[in-house]
């Protein structure tokens, strides 16, 4: 199917996956999506990427990211790295680059459109993390988001799997590019919803992927598909939560705050649904945004 504009809500209305798609007013968009797409295959060609970031849970599709995360091992908020010179410079290319900037923003703008609860609660994590430690840079100032993922070429065609360290009860953006023909393949499938949908180059859809088992159809001999994504680690909420530091450290430096936090523990759950929208306050949030 194919549903721009279209929001998937489960069986209490709650928004689970928006088809964002793209500016319908904008007539350069198409032209910038071919844009960040050729910068893309460009920088792919250019770099010499690492094992890990040729073969990967997502795929076997050369990525790179940019920004600062959390979680997977080390003991802190960290900026990620240049593997090497080259992917240095290459990564500042596309950080640099006016189109990618644009597709940064209307991402981050569809999140707070669609799921403004959930906007505000990734900002103020965002910002206190980055007080906490200036030295962390996101990867596009005008985002909400912390980190993106930039999905090279020439077919970045994800297998099925979820990101287990998102925001469980966050949404990830996704930007299809390239040269494909979207009714025939590049189709985004989201497993448990038993949904297939069609993703054309150049529109973005926001999708919980850390919940959702997700993946893409092949696309056609000679095509080119990549992708940009723009996400929150989840642990980064944590590190928040637990006053800047690990659980260790919490235990030891402040038992108190420990225990009313896990205690809070079991409720938890309710206040991350209350961060999903309903499809009445979606509407009524479009209704406030035609008005401004």
């Amino acid at each position: 199917m194919h549903s721009e504009g279209e929001t998937y809500v489960d069986r209490e209305g709650r928004a689970l996956v928006q088809m964002a798609g793209r500016p319908a007013s904008d007539a350069s968009w198409p032209g910038q999506a071919q844009g960040v797409s050729e910068l893309f295959s460009d920088v792919g060609s250019k770099c010499d990427f690492t094992e890990d970031q040729l073969r990967h849970s997502r795929g076997q599709y050369p990525i790179m990211r940019a920004g600062f995360s959390y979680g997977g091992g080390p003991k802190e908020p960290y900026n990620v790295a240049s593997e090497t010179t080259m992917q240095g410079k290459q990564r500042q290319r596309l950080l640099r680059h006016p189109g990618l900037k644009r597709f940064a923003g209307f991402q981050s703008s569809a999140l707070s459109l669609h799921r403004p609860q959930l906007f505000l609660h990734i900002d103020d994590v965002v910002m206190g993390v980055q007080k906490h430690d200036p030295s962390l840079n996101k990867a596009f100032k005008r985002s909400v988001f912390p980190t993106a993922t930039f999905n090279f070429g020439p077919q970045a065609l994800t297998r099925p799997h979820r990101d287990f360290r998102n925001i469980p009860y966050g949404w990830c953006a996704i930007t299809a590019l390239g040269n494909f023909d979207h009714t025939k393949g590049g189709h985004l499938i989201l497993w448990e919803l038993k949904l297939v949908i069609e993703f054309p180059a150049g529109s973005t859809i926001l999708i919980p992927s850390s919940l959702i088992t997700h993946s893409n159809t092949p696309i056609q001999e000679g095509e080119t598909r990549q992708s940009f994504t723009q996400y929150c680690a989840g642990d980064l909420v944590r590190w928040k939560a637990y006053g800047y530091r690990t659980d260790k450290r919490l235990r030891r430096e402040d038992p108190a705050l420990k225990r009313r936090l896990d205690k809070e523990l079991p409720g938890r759950w309710r206040q991350a649904v209350d961060l999903f929208s309903t499809k009445t306050n979606h509407l009524q949030n479009e209704l406030r945004s035609l008005r401004v």
